[in-house]
């Protein structure tokens, strides 16, 4: 395929400058600029992509931009100021722009075998106005990358910092790796005249007293990470729960194995290796299904079992020394299909919704027509609108909507109690293609939730929060899981 290649652009070299030279031309775009607004920790994430591909962008001016609004799918507003992330169609890469901003890409066909959305302001948990007009903006260089301008100090009681983002878990990661103790808030509090939501981080001296440089790590973690710390000269709040209360916890540093091979989709288990090993810079055991029946879970404290194949993997017996694990304080993250692997009779509570047929579907199918009436039940890769409990653990940092990013049409039903983020009665996906029966198999059902077993929990994530590394709005989710349900 490679010299094959090679041939035939050899045979057509001034066609191909030809289409080169078009696809960096000037074109009539349907909006001529992006304008994005939310969490710092997120549009930097999105600036260093933008980066990579070489795409320009700004800092935006005070005034509003008038155009189509993501979160809602109409034409709305926003207020902009030097602070929103302005990105225009007006550059060399203005194709990919208008490529990677699409709201809602439109398919000649809907039987593909790939993903069908992929706009960045969904995956990146930003609110964004794509506008026809040009949004004023100041260019922006690497200045974005800020460093830290609040030094650790050796007399402070605490420190507090926000967990709203990756960054944040990355932050958390490194403090854990530096064996410094970190708390969580399960409420908001107010301290120093400001407001901190749950999840927030607390880092207390008293907490790290046996820790030999306690104060040079912190500051060396503070910078590298960007953060910036609150310092609290008490840990008496001003609204809110006190630090020394029942409801700040400590987060442990966590043993967490993920199975690998057999049951398990290699493309997901990779996925998660890359979460972990390259992302988040936090250790995991790798189990191999040929052994894993084998080995001593009580070694760990979290097990997680990647979408896949998983049949029968779970036999009774299995089955019965996995939920013994978790009832004895263990905590299991199933995702996608391995879900399947762990309902049922003998299984845990999760039930799989069955599909309702129409009813009014009769008569025999052509050949040609099978295929067509397959993908009724199909959903290719869309971002659908959910709705989140943020007052719950797994949700910490976000707020009330979450666009998922939707790769079957796999449903369960509520659970009775620690249903986080689920679909209601709007079933119309966002951008991408959701065959007319998934969506009715969809309505009313679970995308992320947490399910209480003895001493421990089963997360289930029906929707897979890191597929392929992109989805940068979920990757949250999953540190939640890990660090902050417990």
């Amino acid at each position: 395929t490679g010299l094959s290649t090679i041939e035939v652009a050899s045979k057509n070299v001034v066609k191909l400058n030809q289409e080169f030279r078009k696809f960096y031309s000037s074109k009539n775009y349907k909006y001529n600029s992006y304008a994005l607004e939310g969490d710092w920790d997120k549009k930097v994430a999105l600036m260093q992509l933008l980066d990579k591909h070489e795409i320009t962008y700004g800092m935006g001016k005070s005034g509003t931009a008038k155009g189509f609004q993501y979160a809602t799918g109409r034409t709305g507003s926003m207020k902009t100021s030097n602070q929103t992330l302005v990105v225009s169609t007006k550059q060399p890469k203005g194709t990919l722009v208008k490529v990677l901003f699409e709201p809602n890409a439109k398919l000649s066909d809907s039987l593909t075998y790939d993903i069908t959305a992929w706009s960045l302001p969904y995956a990146y948990g930003l609110n964004a106005i794509a506008s026809e007009n040009d949004i004023a903006s100041n260019a922006l260089g690497k200045e974005h990358i800020e460093t830290s301008d609040n030094p650790v100090k050796e007399d402070t009681f605490a420190y507090i910092t926000d967990w709203n983002s990756m960054e944040d878990a990355r932050f958390l990661a490194a403090l854990l790796q530096a064996k410094i103790k970190v708390r969580y808030a399960q409420n908001p509090f107010t301290i120093e005249k400001k407001r901190f939501n749950r999840g927030s981080l607390i880092i207390t001296k008293s907490d790290n007293a046996n820790h030999e440089s306690y104060t040079a790590t912190l500051g060396k973690i503070t910078n590298t990470f960007r953060k910036k710390l609150t310092a609290a000269p008490t840990g008496f709040v001003e609204s809110g729960k006190d630090f020394g209360s029942s409801s700040v916890l400590m987060i442990p540093n966590l043993k967490i194995a993920v199975l690998s091979g057999e049951p398990t989709s290699t493309l997901r288990y990779g996925e998660i290796w890359h979460f972990f090993e390259q992302q988040l810079q936090y250790p995991i055991a790798v189990l191999d299904g040929s052994y894993f029946k084998r080995v001593d879970l009580d070694s760990y404290d979290v097990l997680i079992l990647p979408d896949g194949r998983y049949g029968s993997y779970f036999n009774t017996d299995a089955m019965e020394e996995l939920k013994e694990w978790v009832a004895n304080g263990g905590k299991l993250i199933a995702m996608g299909a391995a879900i399947k692997g762990i309902d049922g009779d003998n299984g845990f509570g999760i039930q799989l919704k069955e599909s309702e047929k129409d009813s009014a579907t009769t008569g025999l199918i052509t050949h040609d027509g099978t295929q067509r009436e397959r993908i009724k039940e199909a959903i290719t890769g869309a971002i659908f609108k959910t709705k989140v409990d943020n007052t719950h653990p797994l949700a910490y940092g976000y707020n009330n909507v979450y666009f998922s990013l939707k790769l079957g049409s796999d449903a369960y039903d509520y659970l009775e109690q620690g249903t986080v983020v689920y679909i209601e009665n709007n079933t119309q996906p966002v951008a991408g293609f959701a065959g007319s029966e998934a969506q009715k198999k969809i309505k009313n059902t679970l995308v992320f939730g947490v399910e209480n077993h003895g001493q421990g929990k089963v997360i289930y994530m029906v929707d897979n929060p890191l597929f392929r590394g992109f989805w940068e709005n979920g990757k949250l989710f999953f540190a939640n899981a890990l660090f902050m349900v417990n």
